[in-house]
């Protein structure tokens, strides 16, 4: 068949998307990825090595110019409507002063009044949306623990926005300044954007689209419609419990899926825990098919000291590795912290990117003790291909997310498998998801509830070489059961039972 994933990045830089396409490649599929421009995988057009093509769509440009058009009316609008209430302020002075009772300036004050007292309740209706995005959170959790009382009255705690409310009447009501700019302003780019997607998956003409997260879900829905093709929605997170929430967010993440993931063909969510909370909280979508971040299970080559090197520490020295994004509620300002503090013999690496970094950097120094060299060294990350070669340097590798967001209480990030393939124990946070792995293959540690500088400390000094090599050979058992080889499985036989769905005229012909 002819298949096109969509996704709003580059598509280089998620492993998951790349993993499937490799995946349906190999299995004979024609694969397309439509993407967006990013940093270094910019190229319009690239032909892998195994035959999947990554098509990015130039979409800002024309983007753009919508949002300028649409900006014209509303700006005109809006222009019109303080006219309207200044010229009606005045003439509500004018008639009182005529009529004796009042000055006109105490008016004019009454009416600015009024229109502050608006804009507070505007604000105030986005503060509200985000506690109660918050509140959601502690639910959400007692319904995926099972805790029936919570999951019985949960569609009450979802989005109570209709969904049939126009989104540029949500974008009002929820940033009051949107139409100038800010995120808002952002709501109305994704949706322009999807369309540019969406026109360019169309050209493809597939037989199948796949959108990954749910950004993409639109768009997938765009090319659904016009092609009259099964669609197929990737979740890689709780986008109503992401870390990244805004004001707002919580509802409109839940009011695409309300509106467009009953209308998807087949569901993939990332665990067990997201595929639960999926089920109960959209009743009408399909049952969700469990495809986790999992690696392939082949060992790396020997180590050749590249980690170490790059670091500007000597082979002897232990490596506690954290790999990935330098953002928010991850736990790094903790770690980092935790780093200049570890015991001799020990440093931290930090090998990644993102905004966090440079502030990072200087806690780091700051951490320094008089006159000795830093234990905390920042890595630039490395391509996909390579991360493993890096990654068993390491002699323990942490996921420190925070316990803010129900998004991170579920979370199976691919630093789960990269770990364990390089050989490299893990230690986590006591998580469900997380805690099930290492618990069941014994492949690492779990930080106790409080999380803290001086509990990563203390783990850390408390391991021993038994308890390290007993650790690499739960990894070894790890990744030996759970691999990409035993979701590729479900990911294939998913797209077998969609063939039939193809209409005949797409399908290919016995010669």
């Amino acid at each position: 068949m002819n298949i096109c994933m969509v996704v709003h990045n580059s598509g280089a830089r998620d492993g998951r998307v790349m993993r499937e396409a490799h995946s349906l490649r190999a299995a004979g599929h024609d694969v397309t990825v439509i993407g967006i421009p990013e940093g270094n995988a910019s190229r319009p057009l690239e032909r892998l090595t195994d035959g999947v093509t990554v098509e990015r769509v130039d979409w800002y440009p024309p983007a753009r110019r919508r949002l300028v058009k649409s900006a014209i009316p509303r700006a005109a609008l809006f222009v019109a409507a303080v006219a309207a209430l200044a010229f009606g302020a005045f003439r509500v002075a004018v008639l009182l002063l005529d009529t004796g009772r009042a000055a006109p300036l105490p008016a004019l004050f009454a009416t600015a009044g009024v229109i502050a007292m608006g804009c507070v309740i505007l604000f105030g209706i986005s503060a509200a949306l985000a506690r109660r995005g918050r509140a959601n959170d502690v639910l959400r959790r007692k319904m995926i623990s099972g805790d029936s009382a919570v999951t019985e009255r949960f569609p009450a705690i979802r989005s109570r926005i209709p969904y049939w409310v126009p989104d540029w009447l949500l974008e009002v009501a929820v940033e009051p300044l949107g139409w100038f700019g800010g995120p808002a302003a952002k709501f109305s780019m994704y949706r322009y954007r999807s369309q540019e997607l969406a026109a360019a998956a169309v050209r493809r003409n597939p037989d199948i689209v796949h959108c990954h997260d749910c950004s993409a879900l639109p768009t997938g829905w765009l090319v659904k419609r016009t092609l009259a093709i099964p669609l197929v929605y990737d979740a890689h997170e709780i986008y109503e419990a992401v870390a990244a929430r805004r004001f707002g967010a919580t509802d409109y993440f839940a009011r695409v899926h309300s509106r467009y993931l009953p209308r998807a063909d087949a569901f993939i969510a990332v665990n067990d825990s997201a595929a639960t909370y999926y089920r109960l909280a959209y009743p009408n979508a399909a049952p969700a098919v469990v495809i986790r971040n999992a690696t392939d299970s082949e060992p790396p080559a020997a180590y050749d000291g590249c980690l170490h090197r790059a670091a500007g520490l000597p082979e002897t020295e232990r490596i506690l590795l954290y790999q990935g994004g330098f953002t928010a509620h991850r736990g790094l300002e903790t770690l980092v912290r935790a780093g200049a503090l570890l015991p001799d013999g020990w440093s931290l690496v930090m090998m990644g990117w993102g905004s966090l970094q440079a502030d990072l950097e200087r806690k780091a120094a700051t951490g320094t003790r008089d006159g000795a060299p830093s234990k905390v060294r920042f890595v630039p990350a490395v391509p996909a291909a390579e991360l493993l070669a890096w990654t068993q340097g390491a002699t323990a590798g942490i996921v420190p997310y925070e316990d803010k967001m129900l998004n991170h209480w579920i979370a199976t990030p691919n630093k789960l498998w990269e770990y364990p393939s390089a050989g490299v124990p893990l230690i986590v946070q006591p998580f469900p998801e997380m805690r099930r792995i290492v618990e069941t293959y014994g492949c690492g540690w779990v930080l106790p509830p409080e999380f803290s500088a001086a509990a990563i400390v203390s783990l850390v000094a408390a391991l021993t070489d038994e308890m390290i090599g007993t650790a690499r050979e739960g990894c070894r058992r790890f990744v030996a059961a759970d691999n990409w080889a035993v979701y590729e499985k479900r990911l294939l036989a998913l797209y077998s039972s969609l063939e039939e769905r193809v209409q005949p005229s797409r399908r290919p012909s016995s010669a």
